[in-house]
């Protein structure tokens, strides 16, 4: 059911985001058509694009850019090269907006700025690598600072007229955008379009922000898929460029060679005589016919028809350099024919040495033997060109000449520069557009799921005590459905929560169950010491419900509200009735006399604080780090300490004393006085209470003892209270009287 209902909103968001992505195309192309009717010397074609990405965010805009670019390069191929651009825009557009740049005046500006230095110079620097300057073909203003004789370049006159140009151009986009937008968010209320595609319950905008900020001790997640898929995308672009530049290279290269195979041919067939001479295979010369024409020099009629048609060859193709017909000799060229079409004309005869084409050097042998002799390129004082050789031969298979071609190679790197401009431009927009959709896919399917994980399971490890049970719920709660390992690990952490709720409460109650049989048996032990006092009865009961007044109002004190917590007021409560547990040493004739002790029986009466310290520190040596022993020894071994260091056994002064035992000592002394002794009856509360105040700042921590003096109506309950339970055959008994 869960999952049905998460692919309904994915089905849903993803529909939206398909209408704001049309709506965009539908709003460029509009825009775009109009300035082309009007004739209007601007483009105003990312309106769509920016709208787009201010209302979706990156992808939208960026899918707007790249999609708009396609449908322009149907009709105009050099749309294709200008995408990359209009991606840039998108990319500025949906951070700006992020950051809420379309609603203040500084933002505006700043949006028109980083349009313009996308769309202007960096559009400039790529129409330049791509085109170049046509003066003719110019913008008036690019024309204009070229001709005015400002001292600008063909690139810097380009370059500040597209800057111009493109400033205004954004300017006025950016105006139409933001009444769109104020069209879009003030009467149609939609203030933005949620490009989302949750896996899973959505989060609410805090949880994301903590989601989005989760800490990693090393590289996250996302920015190491980021670094894996750059890097591929990179190797496999520049591969890709590398491979597709060399095959254009050799292309280029090979169209060169060709054009020179054909230019020689033509070349060779002007020495035949006739067209007998001439076969699709070969063309054959006289091997007189050559030194005839040497012979007759320049000034003859067909010398100069030959010549004439050579040159017209050779202005035919703007990149060919010169065709001749030569003679290889030992000391070098020797000229025929030159088509006379630069100013290094070769006259007849002239020889050319080798050493002036050293690229050539190698082949000189092969030249002399008449052997065929490949295209080669050549770089040096007479420029970089591939020379093309024609072996032209006699009946008897002799070469008698060779008809040459010098194609300039200097276009090559033009084009070569501009095919890998139009490559780089097509892979940058292309590898924007990828980014951005597999980040986005990451999100949601990986880093949103996996950071709600660990945060969740971070929360039911440290918020374990006490709410498990929501912590457990809020993992629940997440309802990833991935349908991959992701799911798979929020599977297994699900039921590991249900499982650690399940075992929290299996041992709290255990916990509970044995404190509850911790604290009979220590009441029971304590009144088995207690009974051996056939006067003291409920002392141990007593005691704790007056250590607890005292406790209650502590935890009300500033100064005490780190200190008296409700464990630690537990603990003492528990501990209490140990504080006398020591007297199981002492003899019953001791603890049950008639009248006063004598010195030397008091002082065996003192050893019960000893002999309960031991006992204490030998059930302590069985149980590690024991709060609640901890408390019971200074219940035990202090409880008669008094705050002027004159109590015992070891005459503690002030704070020296342990806190629970001062306050063990006002709930000692204060039943002791109330409840009658073998010695003496019950004093009655005001009595006992007067002898507390006496008693504040040399036996008692006046503190305590003030606070407990401030509870008198509690004291006076408790004491109400115990008394009837202590002496049931007194039916009228009064702790007054």
């Amino acid at each position: 059911m869960e999952s049905n209902i998460m692919e309904g909103k994915r089905k849903t968001g993803l529909l939206r985001a398909f209408l704001l992505v049309l709506t965009g195309l539908v709003i460029n192309l509009l825009f775009s058509n109009i300035v082309k009717l009007l004739e209007l010397p601007l483009y105003i074609d990312t309106v769509g694009i920016i709208f787009t990405s201010a209302m979706g965010g990156y992808i939208p805009g960026v899918a707007v850019g790249y999609i708009t670019n396609i449908i322009n390069g149907i009709s105009d191929l050099e749309s294709y090269y200008y995408g990359t651009l209009s991606v840039f825009i998108a990319v500025i557009a949906a951070y700006g907006s992020r950051r809420g740049w379309f609603r203040k005046i500084t933002g505006i500006i700043k949006s028109i700025i980083l349009f313009t230095i996308a769309g202007g110079v960096l559009g400039s620097i790529l129409t330049w690598m791509l085109y170049g300057f046509d003066p003719d073909s110019a913008k008036p203003i690019a024309a204009s600072f070229y001709d005015n004789g400002n001292g600008l370049s063909p690139f810097w006159a380009q370059f500040w007229s597209d800057v111009i140009y493109d400033l205004i151009d954004k300017t006025i986009t950016v105006i139409i955008v933001l009444g769109i937008l104020i069209v879009v968010r003030k009467l149609l209320k939609i203030r933005k379009v949620d490009f989302s595609f949750w896996h899973q319950n959505v989060l609410s905008e805090e949880n994301l922000k903590h989601v989005k900020k989760s800490k990693t001790r090393s590289t996250p997640l996302r920015t190491k898929i980021l670094i894996i898929l750059g890097t591929v995308m990179v190797i496999i672009a520049c591969a890709t460029t590398l491979i597709g530049f060399m095959i254009f290279h050799y292309k280029l290269i090979d169209d060169n060679e060709a054009m020179g195979t054909g230019i020689t041919n033509i070349t060779a067939s002007l020495l035949a005589r006739e067209e007998k001479y001439i076969t699709p295979e070969s063309i054959i010369v006289e091997s007189d016919r050559i030194d005839e024409i040497i012979a007759k020099g320049e000034d003859d009629p067909e010398f100069k028809a030959i010549q004439d048609q050579m040159e017209r060859i050779a202005k035919s193709h703007p990149d060919i350099q010169n065709i001749y017909v030569v003679r290889m000799t030992e000391k070098g060229y020797e000229c025929i024919i030159d088509a006379n079409i630069n100013d290094d004309y070769w006259h007849p005869g002239q020889i050319i040495p080798y050493e002036e084409q050293p690229d050539f050097i190698q082949y000189k042998e092969a030249a002399l033997n008449g052997e065929d002799i490949p295209a080669i390129i050549m770089d040096d004082k007479y420029g970089w060109f591939l020379t093309k050789f024609r072996a032209v031969r006699n009946s008897a298979g002799e070469t008698v000449c060779y008809s040459c071609v010098d194609i300039l190679m200097s276009h090559i790197q033009e084009d070569e520069n501009t095919f890998l401009a139009k490559i780089i431009s097509l892979c940058i927009g292309f590898f924007i557009l990828i980014m951005v959709i597999v980040l986005w896919l990451t999100d949601y399917c990986v880093v949103y799921p996996l950071n709600a994980l660990a945060l969740s399971a971070k929360d039911m490890a440290f918020h374990i005590e006490g709410t498990e049970k929501d912590e457990a719920a809020k993992i629940k709660s997440l309802g990833i459905t991935t349908g991959d390992e992701i799911e798979t690990l929020y599977d297994a952490l699900v039921k590991t929560s249900d499982d650690i709720v399940k075992h929290v409460n299996d041992i709290e109650e255990q916990k509970d169950t044995i404190s509850e049989m911790q604290t009979a048996l220590i009441t029971v032990l304590a009144n088995m010491v207690e009974s051996r006092d056939k006067f003291t009865g409920n002392h141990v009961k007593n005691t704790a419900s007056y250590a607890k007044i005292i406790l209650d109002r502590l935890r009300e004190d500033e100064n005490y509200k780190d200190i008296i917590t409700e464990d630690y007021e537990k603990t003492i409560i528990n501990s209490a009735p140990l504080h006398d547990v020591g007297k199981i040493q002492i003899p019953d004739s001791l603890l049950n006399k008639n009248g006063r002790l004598t010195d030397e029986e008091f002082l065996k009466m003192q050893h019960h604080t000893l002999a309960g310290q031991k006992i204490i520190d030998e059930a302590a040596s069985m149980v590690k780090d024991s709060l609640y022993l901890s408390e019971a020894r200074n219940l035990a071994a202090y409880h008669h300490e008094k705050w002027n260091g004159t109590g015992y056994p070891y005459g503690l002064k002030g704070e020296d004393i342990p806190l629970s035992a001062r306050i063990m000592a006002v709930a000692d002394v204060f039943d002791a006085l109330v409840s009658k002794r073998s010695y003496k009856p019950g004093f009655p509360v005001e009595k006992a209470l007067d002898i507390i105040k006496e008693g504040a700042g040399t036996h008692f921590d006046p503190e305590i003892a003030k606070i407990f003096l401030d509870a008198e109506d509690e004291v006076r309950k408790v004491a109400e209270i115990n008394y009837k339970r202590d002496n049931p055959e007194e039916k009228k008994g009064d702790l007054n009287v």
